[in-house]
């Protein structure tokens, strides 16, 4: 009972150390980019049950919320920032204070979104702006494209798709869609029982989990890491939209009904 009342706090101590081992790896040079970019990952599914193993067990605090938002600006928002940096000083002759302020941005907009979201309500059923372990494993993704395709883009395109033209101005949408107003999904409650909404989110991550497992055993999982990512990011604003349009609609229409 005793180990039980400790693992929540585990794992979101195992998240922050993942996140600070992924950071002396990316300072080791290139050929650890890839090694830091997983770490920063594991530390994201140990983000993903630290919290509901908390509260499953009735040990929800204000010290938990404050110590896993601690961990998640490690781990989610500088560690992606320092890697982001280091691929671009190495790669590119951008000026440095540019690079620095681009590569910031991950570090700072998460800053303000988590302090944001331990003042703010959290029984939601969604996140406001993009949550940090999905700016960071979209980072990660994006990373490891341009580290396993590079040579291979170069060889059939003459150019690299991900270049430093195409990632840092991603890298600034991210980070401001962590502060924006947009409404994201949450994890999914580990249960078909709860709504249809949850079903299908829940069903939709199981799809995903065996598809980056099989992806891994046909060492593809950086596709299936990109398209996953890119998945949740582009579905959810697309949503987004399409529910405030329906509600502009139809507030639209109960102002001509009051003026008949």
């Amino acid at each position: 009972m005793k180990v039980k009342k400790y693992l929540p706090s585990l794992l979101t101590i195992s998240n922050l150390f993942l996140g600070y081992l992924s950071i002396l790896y990316i300072q080791k040079g290139p050929d650890y980019f890839t090694l830091a970019c997983y770490l920063i990952i594991l530390a994201s599914a140990f983000d993903a049950f630290d919290g509901k193993l908390a509260r499953r067990i009735g040990l929800s605090s204000k010290f938990g919320k404050e110590i896993d938002s601690l961990a998640d600006l490690i781990s989610f928002c500088l560690a992606p920032s320092i890697l982001i940096f280091n691929i671009f000083s190495l790669s590119t002759g951008l000026p440095f204070l540019y690079l620095a302020f681009i590569s910031a941005l991950p570090v700072i907009m998460g800053a303000i979104r988590l302090a944001r979201f331990n003042l703010e309500e959290t029984d939601k059923k969604y996140f406001i702006g993009l949550p940090s372990p999905a700016l960071a494993i979209t980072i990660c993704a994006i990373v490891l494209m341009h580290q396993k395709l590079e040579v291979l883009l170069i060889s059939y395109l003459g150019y690299n798709i991900f270049s430093s033209n195409i990632i840092l101005p991603v890298v600034v949408l991210l980070s401001f869609l962590m502060i924006g107003k947009i409404q994201f999904s949450k994890f999914p409650l580990f249960t078909f029982r709860h709504s249809t909404q949850n079903s299908i989110r829940l069903g939709s991550l199981i799809l995903g989990i065996i598809l980056l497992l099989l992806s891994i055993i046909n060492e593809l999982q950086h596709y299936i890491l990109f398209i996953l990512s890119t998945y949740y990011i582009a579905s959810n604003i697309i949503f987004h939209f399409i529910n405030n349009s329906i509600k502009l609609n139809e507030l639209k229409t109960k102002i001509k009904k009051r003026k008949l």
